[in-house]
């Protein structure tokens, strides 16, 4: 009877640990994503304001050449700085998952521990 209660309440102790767990790993989980939202929010509005000055740098150009230059410049910088968002977007997502998932991979750790202990 006192092994049957013991056990109970290790079962009990052990699954309060799995919610904690998830908690934490939601917790992160929700603050990461909020992160990873302001930071392309960032970038987006970023991005809108340097076209709207190389539409308005494009409207003062004085040759058609001057105009593809800078249509130029502007395509190439356009195109190394999504580059580098999305690599920096791509890299922080992953990070999260990583930080998520941590909690959620202890508790996996202990209940094997536990259980190859008990085995």
């Amino acid at each position: 009877m006192i092994d049957s209660i013991k056990t109970a309440e290790q079962f009990a102790a052990f699954g309060k640990g799995n919610l904690e767990a998830m908690t934490q790993s939601s917790q992160i989980w929700t603050a990461g994503i909020k992160d990873i939202a302001e930071k392309a929010t960032a970038t987006m509005q970023s991005s809108f304001q340097e076209t709207m000055d190389a539409f308005k740098a494009l409207t003062s150009v004085k040759s058609l050449k001057e105009a593809i230059d800078m249509q130029s410049a502007l395509a190439r910088s356009a195109m190394e700085k999504t580059l580098s968002a999305n690599s920096s977007l791509t890299e922080a997502s992953l990070k999260l998952g990583e930080l998520a998932m941590a909690p959620i991979a202890a508790r996996v750790t202990a209940a094997v521990e536990t259980f190859a202990k008990a085995g």
